[in-house]
């Protein structure tokens, strides 16, 4: 394996800053391939020795040259230590160290990652829950230590929470993304990647959604004194249902999002999963029904609606549920299922319900065509057999 050398070097860019002073680097060298690292030292060009690359005739030289060397000798130590394990340490690894994000903790490493990336408070709170579950699990696993039989026992591990198949496959997809992070900032040798022989297991889930009838016993539902809490579960899972969105782009509309179009109200707004641009003509679905909820709670923040987390929305609509006499599995993403295949079955054009729901693909969209049998009905009764 290839040692990296080190150099020290000066006023590389060949440009003094207006004191008349340029930065001190240290320049890694690998393969044809070099990196630079500060070392926050300033001089001017005649402190510079070139001939023995150290600083001279300046107050604190011995301080200084002492800095660098320390600095040379963590790169040098960081190295070994990665040598010793067999591996060849690339200029990027380096960097990590330096940059001081360098963990052989895995955990440590995804919490890392999350804090410096851009994802949305909902998906950040996907990730932090695998944390949790990754901290029980083994919070002090190593990268390294990430093998095919980590993930194994950490599949099961999930299963013994009782977690469905499916959120089983979601965590370790999570786990797949961190894995591919790693490899790509070379601390996982791609040869190693686990996922090359870990397979995610996922089943096809049954699409739960209301019926019509279903639906008119919740718009008809008057919640008692005691149950006056849950009214905004019931009223955010009508809205959705009234619209189409999903709870990400509910839990964040804002009142600007409903728009004026020739004296019609038109919502306007990109979609949070999957930023496409939506145009729900609010006044016609389910007769403008969404309005009402709308108008009920608009003016009281920053956003539509008050907050509620996903888990705890759920856990409130269940209630409505129950106390509605609804025997179905009901989540609040059964909401969107449910405006998909009621439009569906009133016969309104596939293309048409996919750029209300903000679907990518017409495939997304097909999936709801097959699953109300009302809606096979509905149609064979048009069929004309005669001849």
């Amino acid at each position: 394996m290839e040692k990296v050398l080190y150099r020290t070097v000066f006023n590389r860019k060949k440009k003094l800053l207006p004191n008349g002073k340029a930065l001190l680097q240290v320049e890694a060298y690998l393969n044809g391939k070099k990196k630079y690292f500060s070392t926050k030292i300033y001089i001017s060009p005649e402190q510079w020795d070139k001939r023995h690359r150290t600083i001279k005739d300046h107050p604190n030289q011995i301080r200084l040259n002492k800095e660098i060397r320390d600095f040379v000798s963590r790169l040098e130590d960081a190295e070994m230590q990665q040598r010793q394990k067999g591996k060849q340490v690339p200029l990027a690894y380096l960097g990590e160290f330096v940059k001081g994000s360098l963990t052989s903790v895995f955990l440590d490493f995804c919490r890392q990652e999350l804090k410096n990336s851009n994802l949305k408070p909902t998906t950040q709170r996907d990730h932090e829950t695998l944390f949790n579950y990754l901290k029980k699990f083994r919070a002090g696993a190593l990268i390294e230590e990430i093998d095919y039989k980590y993930l194994v026992g950490f599949e099961q591990f999930l299963r013994e929470k009782k977690l469905h198949t499916n959120t089983v496959a979601k965590n370790l997809g999570i786990v797949k993304k961190y894995v591919n992070q790693a490899i790509n900032r070379d601390l996982i040798d791609l040869n190693k990647n686990p996922f090359r022989t870990f397979k995610l297991k996922k089943v096809k889930t049954e699409r739960h959604y209301l019926t019509p009838e279903e639906i008119e016993i919740l718009e008809k539902l008057r919640l008692p004194k005691e149950m006056a809490a849950y009214q905004l579960a019931l009223d955010k899972y009508l809205f959705s249902l009234y619209t189409g969105l999903r709870f990400s782009d509910i839990s964040e509309l804002k009142p600007q999002s409903l728009v004026l179009e020739d004296g019609k109200e038109w919502l306007v707004l990109s979609t949070k999963k999957t930023a496409e641009p939506v145009r729900i003509p609010i006044h016609l679905l389910f007769e403008g029904r969404a309005l009402d909820i709308f108008y009920n709670y608009v003016g009281s923040g920053i956003t539509v609606f008050p907050f509620q987390h996903n888990h705890l929305l759920n856990a409130d609509l269940k209630k409505v549920i129950e106390h509605a006499g609804i025997k179905k599995k009901i989540t609040f993403h059964t909401a969107r299922h449910t405006t998909a295949t009621f439009l569906l079955y009133k016969g309104v054009n596939i293309t048409t319900v996919q750029k209300l729901l903000g679907h990518r693909r017409i495939e997304t969209t097909q999936i709801y065509g097959k699953v109300m049998d009302m809606t096979l009905v509905n149609d064979l009764k048009n069929v004309s057999y005669s001849r």
